[in-house]
């Protein structure tokens, strides 16, 4: 259990006994600690809560007959599986790279701290009372029925293409 990645957010105490018995059974069944974790290795994924994706892992209709995995992991991948393997370790050697991610996290600290936008001297200004010069944002009623501030779709740059 010490070697799993929970990424910041331990499990409870009756998520570490369920995951203990999990563990427990999956070793009893010939598994080795090594090729366990090897299996239950997040790589990158971006996971909520990595002790429930354990669970399920470890789970009865989840978790593989132990020799059929070690015999899989020493089998070279052929075709589109070592194809999407290949690009996924180049992917890896680039470092994070996640453009809408990050121009949506940049347009929403535009908004938070109420700075023009990127761009915006080469779109003008729609003249809506609505719309902030400033932010090229306005506020709508969302479909809870609260205000939300949104691009204004008619001068944003980001709206812009």
């Amino acid at each position: 259990m010490a070697a799993l990645d929970f990424r910041g957010r331990p499990p409870g105490s009756k998520q570490r006994r369920q995951l203990l018995a999990l563990v427990a059974a999956a070793l009893d069944a010939g598994w080795v600690e090594q090729d366990l974790k090897t299996y239950l290795d997040l790589g990158g994924a971006a996971v909520n809560s990595a002790a429930a994706v354990y669970a399920h892992r470890l789970g009865a209709g989840e978790l593989p007959d132990p020799a059929a995995f070690r015999e899989a992991a020493r089998r070279p991948l052929e075709g589109t599986d070592a194809v999407v393997d290949g690009w996924m370790q180049l992917a890896g050697r680039s470092g994070p790279h996640r453009p809408y991610q990050d121009s949506w996290r940049r347009l929403e600290e535009e908004g938070r701290n109420g700075s023009r936008p990127q761009g915006w001297e080469t779109v003008p200004h729609c003249g809506d009372p609505d719309c902030d010069e400033i932010t090229r944002r306005r506020d709508v009623i969302s479909s809870d029925g609260l205000p939300t501030a949104t691009l204004c779709q008619r001068c944003h740059p980001a709206m812009k293409f």
